[in-house]
C-alpha cells in the first residue's frame, strides 16, 4: 500500500451502534477488522474509533481493489461528500467476517452499518488515493 500524496492531516472517525441482541465485542472486533484505530465501546451503545494514518485504511485499500468495489466507493465518497469531509457505510456482518461490504444505505445492514467517516483538507488525493479512477 503506498501513501497517499498529502501533507495535511487526516482524520479517520469509524463508529457502529450496538443493538440490543449484539455483543459489545463482536461489533468491537468488526470495527477493528475494518480499520486499525483501537476501538472502544462509549456513549452506552456505541463503538467508536478514531485515527490520523491512512495505514489504518489498510484492510478497505486491499479489500476494494481485489473485490472490484473501486467504482462503488468512489461513487459513494463522492455522494457523501461535504467540503473536506466524507464517509462511507460498511456491512457490519460482513466486516465481522473480515470482508469489506460498502453499502448505500443503513437498511441494507439489518443490525445496522459501521460508518467511516474521512475529513482531510485535501480530500481530493484522499479519494483518488484510495479509490483511483482507472483507464
Amino acid at each position: 500500500m503506498r501513501k497517499p500524496p498529502i501533507t495535511s492531516t487526516i482524520e479517520i472517525k469509524i463508529q457502529a451502534s450496538v443493538k440490543p441482541s449484539e455483543s459489545p465485542e463482536k461489533v468491537t472486533v468488526a470495527v477493528d477488522n475494518m480499520i486499525d484505530c483501537s476501538p472502544e465501546f462509549r456513549y452506552g451503545s456505541m463503538i467508536v474509533g478514531k485515527s490520523y494514518e491512512t495505514a489504518s485504511l489498510r484492510t478497505i485499500y486491499e479489500q476494494v481493489r481485489s473485490r472490484s468495489a473501486m467504482g462503488v466507493l468512489r461513487r459513494v465518497l463522492n455522494y457523501n461528500r461535504l467540503g473536506n469531509t466524507t464517509y462511507f457505510l460498511l456491512n457490519k456482518q460482513a466486516a465481522f467476517a473480515g470482508t469489506v461490504v460498502i453499502i448505500d444505505d443503513e437498511q441494507e445492514s439489518p443490525l445496522g452499518p459501521i460508518r467511516v467517516t474521512l475529513d482531510c483538507l485535501e480530500m481530493d488525493y484522499i479519494i483518488d488515493w484510495l479509490v483511483p479512477i482507472l483507464t
